[in-house]
Parts: C-alpha cells; structure tokens; sequence
C-alpha cells in the first residue's frame, strides 16, 4: 500500500473554471487542503504539510508526481 502524501495540482479556480490555480491535494483522504494562486505558495504548504506526516510516521513518503494536472 503507498504511503500518503500531499502535492501540487495545477487546475481550475472553483467556482471560476476561466481562472488556472494550484491546489493542494491530499493523496491519503482524497481532499483539498487548498487553492493558491501561485504555484511556490501551493508547493510550500505541500512541503510543509509532507514533512509533518513524515515526521509523524517516520517514514519518508514517495511523491508520484512533480506536477500532477487535473481535468
């Protein structure tokens, strides 16, 4: 079973599909934990959000993807 982990998808405003944004997807439960307008921002909270739960479990968690885009 993968371990959980939090990252970055580039994707659509809510609420304003004409508007690109960078959210915050958590792989584990299958939520957002949050849209940002700039990708570093959204990268940030990942991180920070990954570290955590590795501190948490002890375990490093693989991330399967730099960039993960949603339709």
């Amino acid at each position: 079973m993968a371990e959980p982990f939090v990252e970055v998808r580039k994707t659509h405003k809510p609420g304003d599909p004409g508007q690109i944004c960078y959210e915050v997807y958590d792989g584990d439960t299958g939520g957002s934990l949050g849209h940002f307008a700039d990708a570093s921002q959204a990268q940030k909270r990942a991180d920070s959000m990954n570290r955590m739960t590795s501190c948490e479990t002890g375990k490093r968690l693989d991330n399967p993807t730099d960039e993960a885009e949603v339709e």
